[in-house]
């Protein structure tokens, strides 16, 4: 496949029919799952009113905010189009029509994972009536159907836009700058969803709080709370929708940052596999997610006294995917790339490696360990030692995820330019190029970054389980039926926040490993396109380099450095305005009715969803154009080489605050429920927990999730819009 690149050919090649075929029986295995939680009981009429409640509250909410991101992202379609189609590519709508297809997608992937989540939920409330280990299995396999969805729905998309393009474009090694909208759209699509989730979510949830455990005294579920429906619609809004979008846009942006990365080495090898690697190893991790959820099996425990843990056979399931993947790329390498592979391949294990021992060191920060208990030692003495404990290992906890990153990363830069002094690269007279060494080293971490995205899948499944486990304990508690499900309520809580975390670290993770990904992805686009518009041959390092004198590229540098924190700022802001506003609703209630907390009287739900729906959908939008117009207006404003600065600006920060925020939050919500299980609610060290644990939630479940979403968004629209920054400052 090195001398002529037929278009039929490729179509018909075995890594090719793999992928479509993958993702087909990915689809199809998530559809029969549904189906099958379907079919299961649904408990008392009690328990159904709750889930009805819970999920019509959440397709609600998910209307009016799409109503809201289609409208936006049509508008941003046609200044796309108008400002690049229409300048560069004679007006065919490459980029605007794969623009909206990666936002539609991307909300599609959203409202999917809501739905399986609000079906499950009550499936899983009603197996823990009788069992410890099946409401495990049914809540995983609830988040199996969102992990395989998202993969499948990515890897279609990119493989339709890829060979339609080619066939309409002609020119392949230019097909993937034209795909970039895909990865455009659905950032900004997954960063309305994550965000407005967040907001909403935490919201509810703060407010639900800090009026029911600290000033009523009444557990987090209580009926009588006329928060706890918004705050269960919270969930599936925020940790499922927002997630599904989130991991969408992760997969299907770094897969064609990767695709452009690509094509350069195709211009010097007239090799295709270059460009079709990302795509063909999402195929087969995707298979991998398959295989890895068959050991996914909980055990009864001997004894009804003995609690078995959540976590063992979610970990099972996991490292099992981690072997598969293994011996699977080193097939797919060697078979590419020949005997030269063996580098691409070893550098791919180690971002799989970097993404596991993430995970280790997230599960650590946010398990039952010395951490969480230092903080629920703090809460002793009140809740500002609590908060100040809190925010202490969550500064701590950005130490080694990002030395795992920086290490995982120089190791696969050397394996790649190995790669590139075995394989024949070759310099190409009158083309754009990079030299061929670093381009290597480059490729190399790409093949690293692959690697630990080929987990998204069994990772996605993981983390549903949490939110569908945590609906289910709020549906046992509004239906009354704790005693008869005893300590298996505990057991579905247990891991629940630590598989959320865990998410949130691969996450953080991956779009840290992309960081270098995606800049080199906008670099060599600029490049290109003075090529282009310019017939110069531009080589890096000559004619275009980041001259840190320069003050353009400081100003970029110090531009991005705080974007990461104002976003921060409006979007903690938001959840502190959204929970004043719920705090004094269900103040109002409890005091003109009295009646609630003495179970005469019915709390009104509905009023507290549509304030917080409101809410989150009105401070959603600011944030959100501000990360989308910050690099447009550096590059309009200081040049494509301000952009440079402004992206690395965002990544450094962006990583750090992500981390500390993520981490410290689940650190502070856990230490919360470790004194719960201690037997401690209703104290006074259990109250300071639970203030502290009001703090993190906006960290970990609204800002933190949306800053890696941020990080890659303002990357994307810098690839989309680089040509036209060339075209602007020649």
């Amino acid at each position: 496949m090195t001398d002529s690149i037929n278009l039929h050919d490729v179509l018909l090649n075995p890594f090719s029919i793999i992928i479509f075929v993958s993702a087909v029986v990915g689809v199809l295995v998530a559809l029969y799952l549904r189906k099958y939680i379907i079919s299961l009981p649904s408990g008392t009429e009690r328990m159904i009113l709750v889930h009805r409640a819970i999920r019509e509250g959440s397709e609600a909410y998910l209307k009016r905010q799409y109503r809201t991101v289609l409208m936006i992202s049509i508008v941003i379609a046609l200044i796309v189009y108008l400002a690049i189609d229409l300048k560069i590519y004679t007006g065919i709508p490459y980029i605007s029509f794969s623009f909206l297809l990666g936002a539609i997608f991307s909300l599609l992937a959203g409202w999917l994972s809501m739905d399986v989540a609000t079906l499950a939920n009550v499936k899983v409330a009603q197996a823990a009536r009788g069992s410890q280990a099946k409401p495990l299995k049914i809540a995983f396999y609830g988040g199996l159907v969102l992990g395989l969805m998202v993969v499948s729905m990515s890897l279609l998309g990119i493989a339709i836009l890829f060979f339609g393009y080619w066939a309409a474009f002609g020119k392949l090694d230019k097909v993937p700058e034209l795909i970039m909208g895909f990865g455009f759209g659905a950032s900004l699509a997954a960063l309305f969803a994550q965000l407005g989730g967040g907001i909403y979510t935490k919201g509810a949830d703060v407010g639900a709080d800090l009026v029911g455990k600290v000033e009523v005294g009444i557990p987090e579920d209580d009926p009588r709370n006329p928060a706890t429906i918004a705050d269960n619609v919270g969930d599936n809004v925020g940790d499922c929708a927002g997630r599904g979008a989130d991991l969408f846009e992760s997969i299907s942006a770094e897969n064609i940052g990767s695709m452009i990365i690509g094509a350069s080495l195709f211009l010097l090898t007239k090799q295709v596999y270059f460009i079709l690697f990302p795509i063909v190893a999402r195929a087969f991790g995707l298979l991998a997610t398959l295989g890895g959820a068959l050991f996914v099996r909980p055990k009864e425990p001997k004894s009804k006294d003995e609690l078995i843990n959540p976590l063992v056979s979610l970990r099972n399931g996991l490292i099992a995917s981690v072997l598969i993947i293994s011996v699977m790329f080193y097939f797919i390498m060697i078979y590419m790339f020949g005997s030269a592979g063996i580098y691409l391949y070893i550098a791919s294990l180690a971002g799989l490696l970097a993404a596991l021992a993430i995970e280790v060191i997230t599960e650590y920060y946010t398990g039952e360990h010395i951490p969480v208990k230092r903080i629920a030692k703090a809460a002793e003495t009140g809740p500002a030692t609590d908060i100040h404990m809190g925010l202490s290992v969550g500064m701590e906890s950005t130490g080694l995820p990002v030395v795992i990153v920086a290490m995982a990363l120089i190791f696969a830069y050397i394996l790649g330019q190995k790669f590139a002094e075995v394989y024949p690269l070759k310099v190409q007279e009158g083309i754009a190029f990079f030299d061929p060494k670093f381009l290597g080293g480059i490729y190399g971490t790409v093949a690293a970054t692959i690697g630990m995205l080929s987990l998204t899948g069994i990772i996605l499944a993981m983390d549903g389980y949490g939110p569908i486990a945590d609906n289910a304990g709020g549906i046992i508690e509004m239906s009354g039926i704790e005693e008869e499900v005893g300590k298996t309520a505990d057991v579905l809580d247990a891991a629940g926040n630590t598989t959320k975390a865990l998410a949130k670290g691969f996450a953080m993770g991956s779009a840290a490993m992309a960081a270098l990904l995606l800049f080199q992805a906008y670099l060599e686009v600029i490049v290109k396109a003075l090529h282009e518009f310019t017939g110069q041959i531009v080589q890096y390092g000559q004619n275009i380099v980041l001259n840190l004198a320069e003050p353009a590229i400081i100003i970029g540098l110090m531009l991005g450095a705080i974007l990461p924190f104002v976003f921060s700022a409006f979007a903690i802001r938001a959840v502190g305005s959204a929970a004043g506003e719920i705090i004094n609703e269900v103040r109002r209630q409890f005091r003109e009715k009295p009646g609630i907390l003495e179970w005469k009287e019915k709390p009104d739900y509905a009023k507290v969803v549509d304030i917080t729906t409101k809410a989150a959908q009105k401070s959603m939008v600011i944030p959100s154009l501000l990360s989308l117009a910050a690099p447009i207006a550096v590059g309009i404003a200081l040049g494509y080489t301000a952009v440079g600065g402004f992206l690395l600006g965002v990544t450094v920060s962006g990583i750090a605050l992500a981390f500390f925020m993520n981490t410290g939050g689940a650190a502070m919500d856990n230490a919360k429920k470790y004194l719960e299980r201690l037997g401690m609610k209703g104290t006074d060290t259990h109250k300071a927990a639970v203030v502290g644990d009001t703090v993190g939630d906006p960290l970990k479940d609204t800002a933190g999730p949306s800053i890696h979403i941020v990080l890659k968004l303002v990357n994307n629209v810098a690839i989309v819009f680089g040509a036209l920054f060339v075209l602007l400052w020649l």
